[in-house]
């Protein structure tokens, strides 16, 4: 498993992978790790008791949540790589013009797909900082605040991947159901996102 040192000088060589996909899902393993941190604070504690069942499923799917992120942070690099060698792929007869088109089509779904999945599973981690923010522990609802921020942030990001790459697929209903795909997911998203931010702030307010 690469360290977060190795991924970082190569996040900040000229290279483009890993790029803005990869980026993403690491900013999302960290809202992960805080909405465990928070979750944990919670167990255990006076005046959360019934809570704690949520507590511990949050803590158990955080855990499992940052695995999943961190196989996706590879598979996005390798997706878009993907893309990079169909692009390069011969072009001098009218087979390879079409090899070569077929091939930069299935590269670009996959790329697409990785992004989605990151989009996802971020979108589930700040559902999670939302629940944490209303009956998680009050002394660290800024660290809730922080894991819908970072989360929030990591699935816009993911969704602009999707989006860049969508420019490139000849299928125009495709193109227009995702297009509809990811309003309807941001729309989501964002009233979660603001759902817990109030959360945050009335907590803020009572200090």
């Amino acid at each position: 498993m690469e360290s977060l040192d190795s991924f970082m000088i190569r996040l900040a060589s000229p290279s483009p992978a890993p790029g803005g996909g990869a980026a993403s899902a690491s900013v999302s393993i960290v809202a992960a790790s805080l909405s465990s941190m928070v979750a944990g604070l919670t167990i255990g504690k006076k005046g959360y008791e019934e809570h704690q069942e949520l507590m511990r499923k949050i803590l158990t799917r955080s855990s499992e949540i940052t695995g999943e992120l961190r196989k996706l942070m590879e598979e996005d690099e390798t997706a878009f790589n993907g893309i990079v060698s169909a692009w390069k792929l011969p072009r001098t007869t009218d087979r390879e013009k079409e090899i070569r088109a077929m091939a930069i089509q299935k590269a670009t779904k996959l790329a697409i797909k990785v992004p989605w999945e990151i989009a996802e599973v971020s979108r589930e981690i700040l559902q999670n900082a939302e629940s944490l923010a209303a009956y998680g522990n009050k002394n660290a609802v800024t660290d809730a605040g922080c894991a819908l921020e970072f989360s929030m942030a990591a699935l816009k990001g993911a969704i602009q991947n999707i989006a860049v790459n969508l420019k490139s697929l000849n299928d125009d209903v495709l193109v227009k159901s995702e297009k509809i795909k990811i309003k309807n997911f941001l729309d989501d998203c964002g009233k979660i996102y603001n759902s817990g931010m109030r959360e945050v702030e009335i907590k803020i307010q009572m200090e």
